[in-house]
């Protein structure tokens, strides 16, 4: 678990971040707390069925492991995956997400796989994809990113739904990932929702 002094730490790196007003930050600092969420796989491969996942997700900030980050947030989720052949399975998943103040950017990471139960003080493994940020209106901004996994190439494309995410006082209570993965023995797309409350109205990208 995080000690008193880490909870302090994250929040004090969170205040910081909050502070520099810039559209990046807000949105990296409104990503804390809890979500459901909901998502479909879509596969073109039959050998990869396709399903849906159901669940939660958590944004918990710590004290930053880096001095080149101002926060960090440990991306937690759990929940049942349910395939179109009728396999229904537990699941869940990990990430540390970085905001990097000096250049306005976040970033996903991956966890070492033999840390991921400690809660708190799970070590960063090697970079996921950097969110390039991007306004698409009035009611959005778009972040993009890309992966390659040995012969599998992963884009991921974030969409922050809130109308003046930088205005004081305005929540992000949605927010939507889509990633497309292509490779020898992949061809898929998952698309997620998240939301704060757990209505059923929630849409996929």
């Amino acid at each position: 678990m995080a000690s008193r002094d880490d909870i302090t730490a994250s929040r004090d790196g969170i205040d910081r971040i909050t502070a520099s007003r810039t559209p990046t930050a807000i949105i990296f600092e409104r990503l804390q707390g809890t979500w459901r969420l909901r998502r479909s796989l879509n596969s073109a491969l039959p050998d990869f069925p396709s399903g849906t996942f159901d669940g939660t997700a958590t944004f918990t900030p710590r004290k930053p492991t880096t001095h080149t980050a101002a926060g960090e947030l440990v991306y937690s989720e759990q929940g049942e995956l349910k395939m179109q052949n009728g396999l229904v399975l537990k699941a869940n998943r990990k990430y540390v997400y970085r905001y990097d103040a000096d250049e306005d950017k976040i970033a996903a990471w991956f966890i070492k796989e033999d840390t991921k139960a400690k809660h708190g003080h799970e070590e960063v493994d090697y970079l996921f994809h950097d969110l390039e940020m991007a306004s698409a209106g009035d009611s959005a901004w778009i972040g993009q990113g890309e992966h390659l996994c040995e012969l599998d190439m992963y884009w991921a494309y974030y969409e922050f739904r809130i109308p003046k995410v930088v205005e004081e006082g305005q929540k992000m209570d949605v927010f939507g990932v889509r990633y497309k993965v292509k490779g020898p023995k992949k061809d898929y797309t998952s698309d997620t929702a998240y939301e704060r409350t757990f209505s059923s109205d929630v849409t996929v990208l």
